[in-house]
């Protein structure tokens, strides 16, 4: 049982990055400027540890990523709805997390990457997040459902009301620009 959890946790460990970044993109400013994105982004990871959906594949497996971009999106949810019932008291104070989180407080027992490592991955993630958000709108949006929530081709151009094709060359486009905007 304890191998399956590690196992478990590798496979969510990889995809951090893409984690971070698409918990970046359904959140927007106004809720990161409220909670930090490395809390909503733990919450995930906690929700889906504590989840009976997580296949059992590979780490880069669209089911994983179609069920991190769900949990994902609950939470985003989650954390605009406190923020909601907050307003009513005109405070713009950061949100507590007991506000929001469903995961309970225990901590997750971490064999990872050290402070350096970590700070030095938050240092690129907040490069690749400014150049992400200096796109134009139809690139970031192609960007979130393609790369972010492993959507198919077929269902961002239905999502986007596009055809195949033109959504084949709008994302070759928008993650050229996304890397020349990253240099």
């Amino acid at each position: 049982m304890d191998d399956e959890f590690a196992d478990l946790g590798d496979r969510l460990a990889q995809q951090t990055h893409r984690l971070r970044l698409l918990v970046s993109h359904l959140a927007g400013r106004a809720i990161l400027a409220r909670v930090e994105l490395e809390d909503l982004v733990q919450e995930v990871f906690l929700r889906a540890l504590s989840s009976a959906d997580i296949p059992a594949a590979e780490p880069g497996d669209p089911l994983l990523i179609r069920l991190l971009a769900r949990i994902a999106r609950n939470t985003v949810v989650d954390v605009a709805r406190a923020i909601r019932s907050q307003k009513r008291d005109r405070s713009a104070a950061p949100l507590a997390r007991s506000d929001w989180s469903h995961a309970g407080s225990g901590e997750v027992a971490s064999a990872g990457p050290g402070p350096a490592t970590l700070a030095a991955g938050r240092e690129t993630q907040k490069k690749m997040i400014a150049a992400y958000r200096r796109l134009p709108g139809d690139y970031r949006r192609v960007l979130g459902l393609r790369q972010f929530e492993g959507c198919s081709a077929a269902e961002t151009a239905r999502r986007m009301g596009r055809s195949e094709t033109a959504v084949h060359s709008l994302y070759r486009r928008a993650l050229s620009a996304w890397g020349e905007a990253f240099e």
